[in-house]
């Protein structure tokens, strides 16, 4: 089911401004995630709370449109990276300035869903730093499409009083003119949404982003070229790309997954896709596989995964070419591919391997590489999922502690669980946490160490 998602007009306000824009466009209004308001708001002057907020509507449009392709697009990102405040100032609402007091409203797209987190401000602040204090904090999952639709249908609202009020021409109307062109021709959008990827703005470096159209993506495929760029500063694309293609040319063993058409018809039938987000479908399609391959809940050796994939443990876990990420290689039929896995450890690779597989069983795509990214993107969140699941089955946890570990044991249960299911200790405090094992230390109200999406 949706979630619903929507910023309305509650109701125009008189506001004097040299601005004919923002003046015929001073409004009270709400933005509305789910059950929750966004909005919300103690009025400290007035010593009263209410649901909207005064505001200049079109300001509020005019940003939305701006950044309209990275707020699709661009996954989040890790706060130490360098690009991160850049990313914070076309995702996060409070950037809209303006003198205004915006919602605490950061939105995360995964490419299928956009996340919505609000984090109100506590009672204690101090009152004379704002006249208003928001209240509400939550985290919440709205589908791409209801965003799409719900910032299409406020634009065209603004722009219907702006041009009843006379004004026909404001940055407004060239905005959502340029951007309604741009997404309804397919190579245009196609840039845009690669800029995206990157964490570029339009235009930004147009000669970077039209020379990875041209030749990359003729090598690897357009949707691993995407989802390289989400993993990928926009500095450093080229040369990891490279990289990548130099590990892939020293490649000799190709795996193999006998009636994989069969096995993706059987996850066809399995997987309820609808309403579910990528973790989700992750862990459901895990143990349709771990069924389907007799794995039951029991751990799967190395070797029993190499048999498997008609490898030798060697082509598993034995050293390869160093590249930046891992990624599978398109074997001359759908049932053949290659591996380059980009990390070392054991326990990576076992990981990276289950990622693989999953993705090859479920994306399919006549991409030349399928890639295993850190990135958060719908298809790689799928991918931790189902490695996860895949090689230590949280139910089987579940169903072996009945009840919250002690926090004076987790250290050695967690010890115990890994070097069983040969897994990280990461990855088994994640399931303790997402299953509601061990105290949540998130602030999402989802996940504990980290979320569903980051094992």
């Amino acid at each position: 089911m949706t979630k619903r998602f929507e910023i309305a007009v509650e109701e125009w306000i008189s506001e004097e401004s040299s601005d004919p824009q923002i003046q015929a466009t001073a409004a009270e209004i709400s933005i509305k995630v789910g059950p929750y308001c966004a909005t919300e708001v103690e009025d400290r002057r007035a010593k009263t709370v209410r649901k909207s907020i005064r505001a200049s509507a079109a300001l509020l449009a005019t940003w939305l449109l701006s950044n309209w392709w990275r707020l699709r697009w661009e996954p989040s990102k890790e706060p130490n990276r360098l690009d991160y405040l850049d990313w914070e100032l076309s995702h996060s609402l409070p950037a809209t300035g303006g003198g205004y007091v915006w919602p605490p409203l950061t939105f995360e797209s995964d490419g299928s869903n956009i996340l919505l987190r609000c984090e109100g401000q506590a009672k204690s602040d101090r009152a004379e730093l704002s006249p208003i204090r928001y209240l509400n904090s939550f985290t919440e999952n709205i589908s791409a499409s209801s965003f799409e639709s719900s910032i299409t249908k406020f634009v065209e609202q603004l722009l219907e009083r702006l041009n009843s009020t006379g004004v026909r021409r404001s940055l407004l109307h060239e905005l959502w003119a340029e951007t309604m062109i741009e997404r309804n021709d397919p190579e245009r959008t196609s840039q845009r949404k690669l800029e995206a990827l990157l964490g570029l703005d339009p235009d930004e470096d147009e000669s970077l982003v039209k020379d990875l159209l041209r030749r990359w993506q003729h090598r690897v495929g357009r949707g691993a070229l995407e989802e390289i760029a989400a993993a990928t500063e926009s500095a450093s694309v080229e040369r990891d790309l490279g990289a990548a293609e130099q590990a892939a040319e020293s490649m000799e063993t190709l795996a193999e997954i006998p009636n994989v058409t069969g096995l993706r018809r059987l996850l066809g039938m399995g997987l309820s896709m609808n309403g579910m987000v990528p973790w989700q479908r992750g862990r459901q399609a895990a143990y349709i596989v771990r069924e389907e391959w007799g794995f039951g809940m029991r751990p799967i050796p190395t070797k029993a995964l190499a048999d498997r994939l008609q490898v030798l443990t060697s082509d598993l876990m034995g050293e390869q070419p160093k590249t930046p990420f891992s990624f599978a290689v398109r074997g001359n039929t759908d049932e053949k591919f290659g591996m380059v896995l980009g990390r070392t450890h054991a326990h990576s690779r076992r990981f990276d391997v289950a990622r693989l597989i999953g993705d090859h069983i479920i994306f399919e795509t006549d991409d030349a590489w399928k890639p295993a990214t850190r990135s958060l993107t719908a298809r790689q969140k799928f991918q931790r999922a189902f490695a996860a699941e895949f090689l230590c089955p949280s139910d089987e946890l579940v169903k072996r502690f009945d009840g919250p570990i002690e926090l004076d044991d987790l250290d050695d249960v967690t010890s115990s669980v890994s070097e069983e299911y040969n897994v990280s200790q990461k990855l088994v405090l994640n399931h303790f946490a997402n299953r509601n094992l061990i105290p949540h230390l998130g602030s999402d109200g989802q996940s504990g160490f980290v979320n569903h999406a980051a094992y």
